[in-house]
């Protein structure tokens, strides 16, 4: 049983179902959710009827208030002075990820990091052979290689070392199995290339600055795969990353629709479907259950460019464009 850290920009149409979802897999020993105090209320008001147990709501303004006294609005006000590329708020969910361990006192030694929109489906086990292991879920022959450079040059740059590589995924893997002591020597790293006592959090604020972006799951695995790469284990792509779907939905695409019509759902209900509905609708639409859906709900994901359209994407049947896809049932 591992302790579960999920950050939550919004309640959305599939918070309930990836929670539960999540709950169902792993047995989590708890789950954190970091997010902000209208969505803690929001959560508060519904989950008491959700089957989800050991759930702890944090405030995500004051998430670093008492270990660095610094409030969100510091952090991101930081950020914008640079406009590094994607969101402050994108950014700032990837300090909490990293800064989980420092925030939240009760967490061991081990924990996972689960992105809100990722639905575990036909998932892969946290254990496997007495090791903890992570699945990579995203194709590298697709995505922004803008983005992906400047990912790779802050490693190379601040960290001083080469950034993990796999012949078929990427380290984008929207979850993570996290050490204490991996984050603790990475966030030393910052301080040592920055020659500051600075806290991380700035550190990293400012390589995302000059570098013009910071992708956490990768530079956390280049990072333990340079101090052991042997407690670096992963599912490879062809394992659950072959199967797993990513798409546009926000509560009004094609999987919502589809699913609305099969529970003869009413417009006027609260629409925060069980995850074992959601899993009996799936059931109903796949030959082979996917590893996993991603609910990506960032209005960006209908207008990339098609060379930018990760492969996940392209080949799920919830794209409102798709090239092709997998065997669906009729």
């Amino acid at each position: 049983m591992y302790q579960f850290v999920i950050p939550v920009h919004h309640v959305t149409w599939s918070t309930r179902s990836v929670l539960e979802g999540v709950y169902e897999k792993y047995k989590p020993k708890h789950i954190y959710v970091i997010t902000s105090e209208n969505e803690i209320k929001i959560l508060k008001d519904k989950s008491n009827y959700w089957k989800i147990k050991n759930l702890t709501l944090l405030d995500e303004d004051n998430f670093f208030l008492k270990k660095y006294g610094l409030t969100k609005n510091d952090i991101v006000s930081q950020i914008t002075q640079n406009k590094p590329n994607y969101t402050p708020g994108w950014l700032y969910q990837q300090i909490i990820k990293l800064g989980a361990n420092d925030a939240i006192d009760q967490l061991d030694e081990v924990f996972v990091v689960w992105d809100s929109d990722l639905l575990p489906v036909n998932s892969w086990p946290i254990l496997d052979n007495k090791k903890e292991k992570f699945a990579l879920l995203q194709d590298k022959s697709y995505g922004n290689q803008d983005i992906l450079n400047s990912w790779k040059n802050l490693i190379i740059n601040v960290l001083g070392i080469n950034p993990v590589e796999d012949e078929r995924g990427t380290f984008t893997s929207h979850h993570m199995i996290f050490k204490k002591k991996y984050l603790k020597s990475l966030k030393l790293k910052f301080k040592d290339h920055f020659k500051s006592d600075q806290n991380w959090i700035k550190l990293i604020i400012k390589a995302a600055n000059i570098y013009g972006s910071f992708g956490e799951y990768w530079t956390y695995a280049s990072w333990v795969n340079h101090i052991n790469k042997d407690d670096l284990n992963y599912y490879p792509y062809e394992k659950y990353g072959l199967t797993t779907e990513r798409f546009f939905d926000d509560g009004n695409g094609l999987f919502s629709k589809n699913y609305k019509k099969y529970i003869s759902f009413k417009e006027q209900e609260d629409f925060y479907p069980s995850y074992s509905s959601i899993l009996n609708f799936i059931s109903k639409k796949y030959l082979s259950l996917p590893s996993s859906l991603s609910f990506e709900t960032n209005i960006r994901h209908t207008k990339k460019k098609d060379d930018n359209i990760h492969l996940e994407e392209k080949r799920s049947i919830w794209r409102e464009k798709k090239a092709y896809h997998r065997d669906k049932k009729i």
